[in-house]
């Protein structure tokens, strides 16, 4: 798994650390970092709870081809 540019993008362009992230979702930070850093994936529920947080759609977690242009685009679940 590589690192997920679009998450680390999103959350530094919201002006928000990983700890930030991660206590609003109710997550460990070294949990949300192994996310950034691909080398976790989230659960469904992790994910739903980190999209709310940063405002995009939790699914783009879970797609394979998804263009980066797409995961930066702001939407609210």
């Amino acid at each position: 798994m590589s690192q997920r540019v679009w998450l680390i993008n999103k959350r530094k362009s919201m002006k928000l650390t990983q700890l930030q992230v991660a206590q609003s979702a109710s997550i460990e930070r070294a949990y949300y970092t192994q996310i950034e850093n691909g080398k976790r994936n989230p659960s469904v529920k992790v994910a739903k709870n980190i999209a709310n947080v940063l405002s995009f759609e939790w699914s783009l977690f879970f797609e394979v081809n998804c263009s980066e242009k797409r995961q930066l685009r702001k939407e609210v679940i």
